[in-house]
């Protein structure tokens, strides 16, 4: 436990009488926080506003000896949850956790872990809860270029969260807002992302006990699957690339597929989609692979690799696989080599099982729909290679997504950006879910 007596609470207030009088209210009778009215640091650039006013705090508190100040807004509201027996102890697992901050409350964020009974890792989030700064962290936000707060690898927030964002209409919800600010809803649509992702360890974790595929080599060299490729004739250099991608795998039973031309790119894509699933559905395929012509293979790539996960995710009723993406919002690593998504961007190589099949045949779709996207709706099973075994290849221009043209190294570069995303996630749960906490 902390041996501190009080927690330094400094909430940022933008001489709003309202906000002041509202956020007193909710920490009178609470002794231990000893409450600090804190002006925000005004800058011509808005953005840059908070993280000054936050440097301005720490540089406040340095030469004192707290182990952990208190930053919020006026905005902040105890939920029923809040206690101050429980914020000790959860204040005091995190700094056993090594953390830098510990969160009361979030609006929106991006994955998360649960560590303990009441403790989340959290990969990012939006905004300034009701956070704990911890000293160890002290130094790296005065020499911030306001940067580092976001970018933390150690955030932790407390569940179920024991602070949100009290309604409150007035012009400047934080430094920079003039909107009014309307964030009760927002909160919880967050307690029912936590949930979800509990739900979803929850299911994984019935078939951790399972024997793992060991897989022989008479069944490896036995085993192709029906691998559809996506092109259009025109495209001859693509389709160069791609056999030069298969040659010597046989592990795939490889069909080109002439691509469904519409002059809207994107929906030409879906179409090709169906009209293989279509092909898949005659031939009684129970697993199949859809490529686009632009996919290529990474050095992760391995055919055992490749075989071992479609089977165990397959008794895991995974409905999709990607070999790599270039977007995801949350994941939750489920495998050595496997992760599930949220959402699942780009096509460029999918693995998809059987029982979606009809699923994607009977999904309505007009003339904006995009195949990534409506794949992520649709499929709540989503999964991911980790590392990716499979990138898009740069051709300096895009048949499906026209604003691809201009940024296509860029784009390319999402799948660095997005692999790197998952190492994080990865490291994480190595490091915080081995420890035994209450």
């Amino acid at each position: 436990m902390t041996n501190q007596t009080f927690i330094p609470a400094f909430i940022i207030n933008n001489n709003s009488t309202d906000g002041t009088e509202t956020v007193l209210k909710e920490f009178s009778g609470k002794k231990e926080f000893l409450v600090n009215i804190i002006a925000p640091v005004m800058d011509e650039d808005n953005v840059i506003s908070l993280p000054k006013t936050i440097q301005h705090i720490i540089r406040k508190v340095t030469a004192t000896e707290t182990d952990y100040i208190l930053i919020c807004q006026d905005d902040h509201q105890f939920t029923d949850s809040y206690s101050k027996n429980n914020l000790i102890k959860c204040i005091s697992q995190a700094k056993d956790l090594g953390a830098d901050i510990l969160c009361g409350g979030l609006g929106t964020f991006r994955s998360a872990l649960r560590i303990s009974k009441h403790i989340f890792w959290v990969e990012d989030f939006a905004g300034l809860p009701f956070t704990i700064v911890f000293r160890s962290f002290f130094e790296s936000i005065l020499t911030d270029d306001y940067k580092t707060f976001p970018f933390t690898n150690g955030k932790f927030f407390i569940y179920p969260f024991i602070s949100i964002k009290k309604e409150l209409v007035r012009d400047n919800a934080t430094p920079g807002n003039t909107e009014i600010s309307r964030t009760e809803n927002v909160s919880g649509l967050a307690s029912a992302q936590v949930e979800i992702l509990d739900n979803i360890s929850a299911f994984y974790q019935e078939f951790s006990g399972q024997k793992q595929n060991d897989l022989g080599e008479e069944f490896l060299n036995d085993v192709a699957i029906p691998t559809y490729i996506i092109n259009l004739p025109e495209r001859t250099e693509r389709l160069d690339h791609i056999k030069k991608q298969f040659a010597g795998k046989d592990e795939f039973k490889v069909q080109i597929i002439e691509a469904c031309k519409n002059p809207i790119g994107a929906v030409g894509l879906w179409e090709s989609i169906r009209k293989i699933v279509k092909i898949a559905m005659d031939n009684e395929d129970d697993v199949i692979i859809i490529c686009e012509d632009d996919h290529q293979f990474t050095a992760d790539y391995s055919k055992s690799l490749l075989l071992k996960n479609i089977l165990e995710a397959h008794e895991q009723h995974t409905e999709m696989i990607s070999g790599g993406i270039c977007e995801f919002h949350k994941a939750l690593p489920i495998t050595t080599n496997r992760a599930w998504v949220s959402t699942s961007f780009c096509t460029q190589f999918i693995i998809l099982y059987k029982p979606v099949f009809q699923k994607i045949l009977d999904t309505p779709y007009d003339n904006t729909v995009t195949a990534d996207a409506m794949l992520s709706m649709i499929l709540s099973n989503k999964m991911v290679f980790f590392p990716f075994i499979s990138a898009q290849k740069p051709f300096g221009y895009s048949d499906v997504t026209k604003g691809n043209h201009e940024n296509i190294e860029l784009f390319a570069k999402s799948f660095y950006r997005e692999n790197t995303r998952l190492k994080r996630i990865y490291e994480a749960k190595a490091a915080y879910s081995s420890l035994q906490m209450s």
